[in-house]
């Protein structure tokens, strides 16, 4: 089974910061123009976080955000060419690490939460032998920031769009004798 390995930056998010993306994806392939795969995901500060009330509270914007997602995919490839364009999409689930809020007035630190969500991939790009350029964007709906004591303090905008690199990794064949 083929492993593809896609790092890539970030050319459109919510972040102010530098974001990068790596996906690991297995895949097979189910006909001459179709693929399937179950792709594993990181993406480094996309989201953009919004206070309600900045007068209550605040978000430590220096500190890195990370979204995890997992999802399978369908990958089909419009001709059997050297160059392969190919379009592609995924359904899966976007997992968003803890931020730290800062209540304005005290030294507390609280976890500010956003619950996982939901999302969609689309993608496109080419592949030439084992190397693939691609777009992808992520379209992941907004998520509310709560604190442990259930208040909503704001929203996070969670959608990006990268542009990657990949490489796909097959495993040695046997010869037999």
């Amino acid at each position: 089974m083929p492993l593809r390995v896609e790092p890539g930056v970030l050319v459109l998010s919510n972040s102010d910061d530098f974001g990068l993306l790596l996906n690991l994806e297995p895949n097979i392939k189910i006909s001459k123009s179709t693929i399937i795969g179950l792709r594993f995901g990181i993406a480094l500060n996309s989201q953009k976080f919004e206070i309600t009330d900045r007068s209550q509270f605040n978000i430590d914007n220096q500190q890195g955000n990370a979204v995890i997602s997992f999802m399978p995919t369908f990958d089909y490839f419009l001709n059997q060419d050297k160059i392969q364009p190919y379009i592609g999409l995924g359904l899966g689930y976007y997992l968003f690490n803890k931020t730290d809020v800062f209540q304005i007035g005290s030294r507390d630190v609280l976890d500010g939460e956003v619950k996982n969500k939901l999302g969609i991939l689309l993608r496109s790009g080419f592949e030439s032998g084992n190397t693939r350029f691609g777009l992808e964007y992520n379209f992941v709906p907004k998520a509310d920031i709560e604190i442990p004591d259930g208040q909503t303090i704001g929203t996070v905008r969670n959608s990006y769009l990268g542009l990657s690199i990949g490489f796909t990794i097959r495993a040695p064949t046997t010869v037999s004798l």
